[in-house]
This record gives structure tokens, C-alpha cells and sequence, in this order.
């Protein structure tokens, strides 16, 4: 008599699709709703304002979906920072590529697309120059690696091409940091203005801190 074989039962299909999306296709969807809701939400109203249900609400999604992807409101106000600091700096890079090969035209293209870039997107503005302040220890390290990856950035960019060169000083590392906290003053002080100076204006204020700033390397070599 032939032995029956047991058939294992079958297994749930983890690719199935619904409505022609996979689940993990889905989540990514809401992740990134939540993520341009928090933006429009903290760069609208300041993050103070921005609950977890306005942000829900902004995104058309329930809370459910809320603390599939985050913790709490800190945790998706660190993650709309990082993708909008990563945002900001493929346009800064964009520019650089496309400048010519000298400090000032390099600075300038830099420092244009900075500015264009916060003027087009007063959200963006709003998050990067204020609302990411003072909010807890874990995001003010957030911002200050960010403002130091942007410094690195800057650095490595004008040594490797050549551009600048400011080896005499004590502290190029602080040199660099300057600079950037500096252009992020004068883009705060911009904003509070309701932007009433022009972005070329502002765009030639700035490169003044670095042409200053070759200048005194070109000096003291």
C-alpha cells in the first residue's frame, strides 16, 4: 500500500501585491507622504505646532501608519532634516560641477544654488535656519555634524581642485566651519528679513567671507 505523502501547508506569499503595489512598496509611499507632510507642516507652522496628528492629517494617513515609520515627532523631524540637507547639497554640488575652475566662480556657483535654493523653498528655509534649533541634545548633534559634513565638503572640494589654499593657518578645519556658520547667519538674518534683499545680493555678501578669506592665504604664502 503507498505510503501518503503530507503536503506542508502553504506558505503566505510575501511578494503578493495589492492593487498592483507590494507591501513593501506601500510603506515606502507612506514614508515618503509623511516625510513631505512633516515638511510642509514644520516649515508652515514651526514644529512646535506640527502634531502628530496635523502631520497625518497633511499626509492623508492614520496614526497606524504614523508609527510604522517613526517613533515620535523628533524622529521624523531628524529624518525630513536629513533628506532636505541632502536635498541642498546635491544642488550646491550640481553648481560646482557646472562652475569654472576659479575660487570666486566656485564660491559664487556654491553659494548661488545655496541661496536659490532657500528662496525657492521658504519650507526648507524654515527647517534648516530655525525650526532644527534648540529642540533636543540628540537633534542639535544632528545639525552640528550636518553644518561639519558641509565644512568637509567645502574643504575637500577647493584642496582637490586647487583652489584655495589656506594650509598657513593654525586651524583649517575652524577656517571652514567659520565660513559655513557664517553664510547660515547671514541666511537667517536674510530670512527675517522676508527676503528683501535680492539673492544676488546676498549671494555676493557671503563670497566676500571667502574671496577674504583666499586672499589672506594668497598673503601670507
Amino acid at each position: 500500500m503507498p505510503t501518503s505523502i503530507k503536503k506542508s501547508p502553504k506558505q503566505p506569499d510575501k511578494s503578493r501585491r495589492y492593487r498592483g503595489s507590494s507591501g513593501d512598496q506601500r510603506r515606502n509611499e507612506r514614508y515618503e507622504q509623511l516625510l513631505g507632510a512633516g515638511l510642509s507642516v514644520i516649515g508652515g507652522q514651526g514644529y512646535a505646532a506640527a502634531s502628530v496628528r496635523s502631520i497625518c492629517a497633511e499626509a492623508g494617513l492614520t496614526e497606524r501608519y504614523f508609527y510604522e515609520s517613526f517613533a515620535n515627532r523628533e524622529a521624523l523631524l531628524a529624518e525630513v532634516y536629513k533628506t532636505q540637507t541632502r536635498f541642498l547639497k546635491d544642488r550646491m554640488l550640481t553648481a560646482f560641477e557646472k562652475s569654472e575652475r576659479n575660487s570666486a566662480a566656485f564660491a559664487r556657483a556654491g553659494l548661488q544654488a545655496f541661496f536659490d535654493t532657500l528662496y525657492q523653498n521658504p519650507d526648507v528655509a524654515r527647517l534648516l535656519l530655525f525650526e532644527i534649533l534648540g529642540v533636543s541634545d540628540t537633534i542639535d548633534l544632528l545639525y552640528y555634524e550636518a553644518m561639519e559634513e558641509f565644512a568637509v565638503l567645502i574643504r575637500t572640494l577647493t584642496q582637490s581642485l586647487g583652489l584655495a589654499d589656506i594650509s598657513g593657518v593654525p586651524n583649517q578645519d575652524m577656517i571652514y566651519a567659520g565660513l559655513v556658520g557664517a553664510v547660515l547667519q547671514i541666511a537667517r538674518r536674510w530670512a527675517l528679513t522676508d527676503y528683501r534683499e535680492p539673492v544676488s545680493s546676498v549671494v555676493e555678501s557671503s563670497l566676500f567671507l571667502f574671496i577674504a578669506a583666499n586672499n589672506y592665504a594668497a598673503n601670507s604664502a
